[in-house]
């Protein structure tokens, strides 16, 4: 009797916490990332996404939250691929940039990713795709 109540605490446990995972997670939700030239949130957007020096990550309201370097930037061959890829992993969901080579679009559409071409700074191009998103 013991095992089955254990067993059975356990599992709602389980759900309870499944539950409280995905509700934070919703369809709406949006990570960005603008291909840069600096680290502060109001650098300039890079002209190529795959060599870009820096990747910065914005919220879904525009919040920036950090920056990091394209691990990418320096490959002699596929940078914008092997780019897309970290994005994806970083849970990126839309990409700015100047110009997209065509095999990182490629990428960036399999794993569902949309994107922009924007020149500018990145704080306003994160704030021009957040308000042409609102109905």
């Amino acid at each position: 009797m013991k095992t089955r109540n254990t067993l059975s605490i356990l599992c709602s446990f389980s759900l309870l916490l499944l539950l409280a995972f995905t509700s934070g997670a919703s369809a709406d939700t949006m990570k960005i990332a603008v291909a840069s030239t600096g680290q502060e949130k109001d650098s300039a957007i890079n002209q190529q996404a795959g060599r870009s020096i820096f990747f910065l990550f914005f919220d879904e309201q525009g919040n920036f939250m950090e920056a990091v370097v394209n691990p990418a930037r320096d490959q002699a061959r596929r940078a914008g691929p092997s780019a897309a890829l970290f994005l994806a992993e970083k849970g990126v969901t839309f990409v700015i940039a100047e110009k997209f080579g065509s095999r990182m679009e490629l990428m960036m559409q399999e794993h569902h990713m949309q994107y922009a071409q924007k020149s500018g700074l990145a704080d306003k191009a994160v704030q021009e795709i957040i308000q042409s998103r609102k109905p």
